[in-house]
């Protein structure tokens, strides 16, 4: 009997716990459509709809307006000495996979140089010197590109993504520095032909994640982990719900990619 109640009073102890941590959860949202944007004044996106319907599946907590978003280097800072935070949506690249502890992929993604089709071709990176180029400072798409030895002498390094996307849009850039994804939403939104556009050479592919705070208690990125795994579950032929949510910001459009050889 006294086992009982012990093996009753822990189970009690970790379900409060967990809900608790649950209530208290800061989260921090990066500017990066459609992924974490502000949408009629409140934080909207892909990776907030997911946390939505993971809290809400679990009888957590949950209230978009208390996201803070802002700019990815203030988030990002904030999100690193913040205990038990959330960071969204981060790419999980090395230099910072022992910074968080990782819940996803939220999504596939690819780092990126694209063009208006049928203008630009190139077979090696040092080929897209002599174009001139835009990117968004300190982005994993920018570092991606310097990593391989790109040149920025040549590039216009921009406060905001949506500053690249109109500079190609009216022809002030020949190329982008980009994620693909982002473009993709941004060509979306606007009525604009996605078949407009190509990716001239990819620099790297990485996976878009929830980063957790390494004093994150591992039963909740468990929970996190798991809840994201039933959303992308399909039920027979029919789509999960992690496609319903994608499909409502892409429309099944797709960013093609040149063939230089």
């Amino acid at each position: 009997m006294y086992k009982y109640y012990c093996f009753i009073l822990i189970t009690l102890l970790s379900f409060s716990t967990t809900t608790i941590e649950a209530k208290n959860i800061p989260i921090f949202a990066g500017k990066n459509a459609p992924f974490n944007f502000m949408h009629k004044g409140s934080p909207s996106g892909i990776t907030v709809k997911i946390l939505e319907e993971i809290f809400k599946k679990e009888n957590f907590y949950f209230n978009a307006k208390e996201i803070e978003l802002n700019s990815w280097s203030s988030v990002f800072s904030q999100a690193i000495v913040t205990p038990n935070s959330l960071l969204i949506t981060a790419s999980r690249i090395p230099e910072r996979e022992e910074l968080f502890q990782w819940v996803g992929p939220i999504a596939n993604v690819r780092l990126v140089i694209v063009a208006k089709k049928n203008t630009i071709s190139i077979k090696d990176l040092k080929d897209i010197q002599k174009f001139d180029l835009a990117s968004s400072k300190n982005t994993s798409a920018e570092r991606a590109y310097i990593d391989l030895g790109g040149d920025v002498s040549n590039v216009s390094r921009l406060s905001t993504p949506k500053q690249g996307y109109r500079m190609l849009e009216y022809g002030r850039v020949d190329a982008l520095i980009c994620t693909d994804l982002p473009f993709v939403y941004d060509l979306v939104k606007h009525g604009k032909n996605v078949n407009d556009y190509e990716i001239v050479y990819i620099l790297k592919k990485t996976d878009y994640y929830i980063a957790a705070h390494k004093s994150m208690p591992k039963n909740m990125i468990k929970i996190l982990q798991n809840g994201l795994d039933k959303l992308k579950e399909k039920r027979g032929d029919n789509p999960s719900t992690y496609d319903f949510i994608f499909a409502k910001y892409f429309k099944g459009a797709i960013l093609s990619v040149k063939n230089n050889k």
